[in-house]
């Protein structure tokens, strides 16, 4: 009998276009949040300080940092568990569980009074997007090593789709609702019951499960990672990277709206803040869904990653400093083109590098280690926020320049590592 997940291999269209679309609606009803979050819960945490709405104060940056790393906290404590399942139950099951509970998660949200409730949304939330590990394990399922940048190119399409389309439906969903974010957390919510309904009638499982019942801990997966020095590397660099990007993902739409900066946007700032995003995924799904997988056969992934560091530096560090719109469209561009470039030629070499058996886990690895730099990142960004408007950007430029060293300096293979299981109940 052919073996499923070659068959998959020898049919990759259908299989990725359905983690596309699962991805994509999973992306986009979380993309909606970015123009309200940041605003809205800065409101929150002056009102549970019981501050004005004009007042400075050093514990606004701590504690918003804290709401918005919420979100990270529970996404680093289960995307390894996630992963870790998706390889012994099956990718299927867990992209249904964790799809079902986003709709709890935004339920939540359109209803949330105040800080606390704001803060549980975030983090079932977090939850529910650690499953996107097991989206990049699926399609390392179906894919051929030399298909996967492709591939992993037009799942980050998704990515760039549903940041294009989610904040300025978040926006007008605000407009509609009176700024309240009733409206948006339902609409929100029948995404993610739409995402669930099509996992659960059209998403086919990609992994063949064996009856030998495989266990590792986060821990076991680690060790796994790090006997290569190339993985080692490509998560290091993972690492930092996110890092350092967080310091825009965290403070943007404040840096538009704070009157102590160039921009001075007000009740202005989630409107362009959300057009400026939408053409940063404009740019970033172009050059994922049309560049990287048009890419000549035999290109070099390795190069491209380190062009695109070389371009997202500059781009980052300038965003504070140029106006809208020109030339502070010159940074957006950069912005989209480096992260277009970067994010899906960085899985694939993660996963070209993941010790066979364990993908599932290492990319689990790969987003417990992005969710730990977005918990950093709010923690830093903001505070830096509070005593200067261009500091998370500044710092966020200044600690990619590592890895981006890094990359250019070190030699990468592209040579899978072996794997030792650990039987069923003993220690990894």
């Amino acid at each position: 009998m052919a073996n499923p997940s070659e068959t998959a291999k020898g049919r990759t269209f259908g299989p990725v276009l359905a983690i596309f679309l699962t991805v994509l609606l999973d992306m986009l009803g979380f993309a909606m949040f970015i123009p309200d979050l940041q605003l809205r819960g800065e409101g929150f945490v002056r009102d549970f300080l019981h501050l004005a709405p004009d007042a400075v104060d050093s514990r606004i940056g701590l504690l918003l940092g804290l709401q918005i790393a919420a979100f990270s906290i529970a996404q680093l404590i289960t995307a390894p568990i996630l992963g870790r399942l998706s390889d012994t139950r099956g990718r299927r099951i867990v992209l249904l569980i964790s799809s079902a509970l986003s709709v709890v998660a935004y339920g939540v949200y359109a209803f949330a009074p105040s800080l606390p409730f704001l803060i549980l949304s975030r983090a079932l939330s977090g939850i529910a997007a650690a499953n996107l590990g097991v989206a990049f394990a699926y399609v390392s399922d179906v894919t051929k090593p030399e298909e996967r940048a492709k591939a992993m190119g037009f799942l980050g399409a998704a990515f760039g789709i549903g940041f294009i389309l989610g904040p300025g439906l978040g926006v007008l969903l605000l407009h509609l609702g009176g700024d309240k974010p009733f409206l948006l957390g339902l609409v929100a919510a029948g995404f993610a019951l739409v995402n669930f309904l099509f996992i659960f009638t059209l998403l086919p499982e990609s992994l063949v499960l064996s009856g030998e019942k495989r266990v590792r801990s986060l821990v076991g997966d680690l060790r796994e990672a790090f006997r290569s020095p190339t993985l080692a590397l490509l998560l290091v660099v993972f690492f930092m990277v996110q890092l350092g990007f967080t310091g825009l993902e965290t403070t943007f739409f404040r840096l538009l709206e704070t009157p102590r900066w160039i921009f001075g946007l007000n009740n202005d700032a989630k409107r362009i803040g959300a057009i400026v995003l939408g053409l940063v995924g404009i740019i970033a799904a172009f050059m994922q869904g049309v560049v990287i997988r048009n890419l000549p056969k035999g290109t070099d992934e390795r190069k491209v990653l380190r062009y695109a560091y070389l371009l997202f530096i500059p781009s980052l560090a300038l965003v504070p400093f140029l106006p809208l719109w020109f030339p502070g469209v010159l940074a957006i561009l950069g912005l989209g083109i480096s992260n277009g470039l970067a994010q899906p030629t960085l899985s694939s070499l993660i996963s070209r590098n993941a010790p066979l058996g364990i993908v599932g886990g290492i990319f689990g690895v790969t987003q417990a280690l992005g969710a730990l730099a977005r918990v950093l990142g709010p923690l830093i960004g903001n505070p830096l926020f509070e005593w200067r408007p261009y500091a998370p950007y500044v710092f966020g430029a200044g600690l990619a320049c590592i890895p981006a060293y890094l990359i250019w300096t070190t030699r990468l293979t592209l040579t899978p590592a072996s794997v030792s299981y650990a039987p069923e109940g003993a220690p990894s």
